[in-house]
């Protein structure tokens, strides 16, 4: 009986070999069509002994005809029709309709009478799909899913209860994993019957990269000017890329509310990341409440706006603050020949400025006035050629200064400041220092040999990025320190 199952296992176990090969994606498939070829060549093994029943033949076909629908339904669906992407439900039905069929024929040949059963089919029907209301509601819910792609996989998606990446639409449920490494199995019906929001998809950009708008508020007193609170939030945003978060659109400072206490004000930034928001959130509220502080509008509690606060700590005090201003200038070698009485009033002038980690504090080209020393923190110094190509030529520590010629000659940036952490700095503007000048024009020439000597070593970095024609414009360029000093400050 059945000759030729022998030579059907060996063609099953060929075919499997082949798929294997030509279609990855559904390896868990052929493995579990390969255990049940296992079991088959076992009842055949036993069906060659002389006492062997009938059924055994019998089963041993119909596993055969259930690997063979394994391996036909990998080959049609994802090796010949792989171009159109058929949705893994259709397969599902395809497989769960040829057990049907399999299950039936097995039934008819072993003597089993399916005409009782047909007859009896629709009390029988009733009752099951009595019984299986939610699963043929999953099965309903995920066939819906699948013909219509209105959820694919690789998505983000929220509903009431549940928030996570789809990584597959099943019979009968879908399976998410969230940002805690979890994995959610969510019934079909139960995301067919709820509100869901697929995250940074639309329309216009159901290709492109995921982004979400997302609003994070701050308040301020209203002795802050709003329009000067938005663009330095603004600048603060687009001054440089921040990990996460979209460059287009750019981000937004609005006003949201007048309180009778404070104003509400609101940022507006596009998320790329919704599996890190948090982080991501993280680091715009950090740009935030720097750029504020630079401004001179902290983020404090608004019933501090009328606290006296009378027992201020010592080392927050007007004499340690202007303590620390002098220290900060006496430790810059251009000014070293300075007396206490200048000192004291040029530490009454500057001003204090924090950045965050990532900020552009000085770019190479833009216009300039002012000088950075640094007091906190370390920032990286960065020269860009023509070509566009950056290289890092000094990490400056907590003393160092940076932004002398443009605070000195009023020449643009030459070099980028990046703040590689957290930084405080006391900066020291063109207005400062004209009046120091005037009264001692030998001051020029002091500060002009401090700074041909950095100029030499900052030149030297230039010769790495550039070629000889540009070393040559360089030089040409520097000219007279000593000159252009005077110049600009009219001494």
């Amino acid at each position: 009986m059945h000759p030729v199952l022998g030579w059907t296992l060996l063609g099953l176990f060929g075919g499997s070999m082949l798929l294997w090969w030509l279609a990855p994606a559904e390896r868990r498939r052929i493995r579990f069509a390969c255990g049940l070829w296992v079991v088959a060549l076992v009842l055949w093994l036993f069906k060659r002994l002389p006492s062997a029943p009938a059924w055994i033949a019998e089963s041993t076909l119909a596993l055969e005809k259930v690997v063979g629908l394994h391996l036909a339904a990998v080959l049609l669906f994802r090796v010949i029709l792989k171009k159109l992407r058929v949705p893994g439900i259709v397969i599902e039905l395809t497989i769960g309709a040829g057990y049907i069929a399999i299950l039936l024929d097995l039934l008819a040949r072993v003597g089993v009478n399916l005409t009782g059963i047909i007859a009896t089919s629709a009390v029988v029907t009733a009752v099951i799909g009595f019984s299986l209301q939610d699963v043929l509601a999953n099965l309903a819910g995920g066939l819906v899913m699948q013909f219509e792609q209105a959820i694919a996989e690789g998505d983000w998606i929220r509903t009431d209860q549940y928030f996570g990446q789809v990584r597959s639409v099943r019979l009968r449920h879908t399976v998410l994993e969230t940002p805690d490494d979890d994995t959610i199995l969510v019934p079909n019906s139960a995301i067919t019957r709820s509100p869901v929001t697929v995250l940074g998809r639309t329309a216009g950009n159901a290709a492109g990269p995921i982004k979400h708008r997302k609003l994070l508020t701050f308040q301020l007193p209203y002795r802050h000017s709003p329009t000067a609170v938005t663009a330095a939030v603004e600048q603060a945003m687009i001054a440089s890329p921040m990990e996460g978060v979209a460059e287009d659109p750019r981000p937004r400072c609005v006003i949201l509310d007048f309180n009778p206490m404070y104003v509400q004000y609101g940022t507006l930034v596009w998320l790329m990341r919704p599996g890190l928001e948090y982080i991501d959130v993280s680091g715009v509220r950090t740009r935030i409440a720097f750029a504020l502080a630079r401004m001179g509008a902290p983020l404090i509690p608004i019933s501090h706006v009328l606290d006296l606060r009378p027992n201020k700590p010592a080392q927050d005090s007007p004499e340690a603050e202007e303590s620390d201003r002098v220290a900060a200038l006496r430790s810059l070698e251009i000014l070293h020949t300075l007396n206490e009485g200048e000192t004291r009033q040029l530490a009454s002038r500057i001003k204090k400025v924090s950045f965050a980690a990532g900020e552009v504090i000085l770019r190479q080209g833009d216009e300039g006035d002012s000088l950075y020393i640094l007091t906190r923190g370390r920032v990286r110094i960065l020269l860009t050629n023509e070509a566009g190509l950056s290289e890092q030529v000094a990490n400056l520590a907590p003393g160092d200064f940076f932004g002398e010629m443009s605070l000195l000659t009023g020449e643009k940036r030459n070099a980028t400041a990046v703040a590689a952490e957290e930084v405080d700095c006391y900066c020291l503007g063109k207005l400062d220092v004209q009046a120091l000048l005037a009264e001692r024009p030998s001051l020029a020439e002091e500060i002009s040999a401090v700074l041909d000597r950095r100029e030499i070593g900052l030149a030297a970095a230039r010769d790495k990025l550039d070629d000889e024609s540009a070393k040559r414009k360089e030089i040409q360029r520097r000219g007279d320190l000593l000159r252009r000093i005077r110049n600009y400050f009219a001494v």
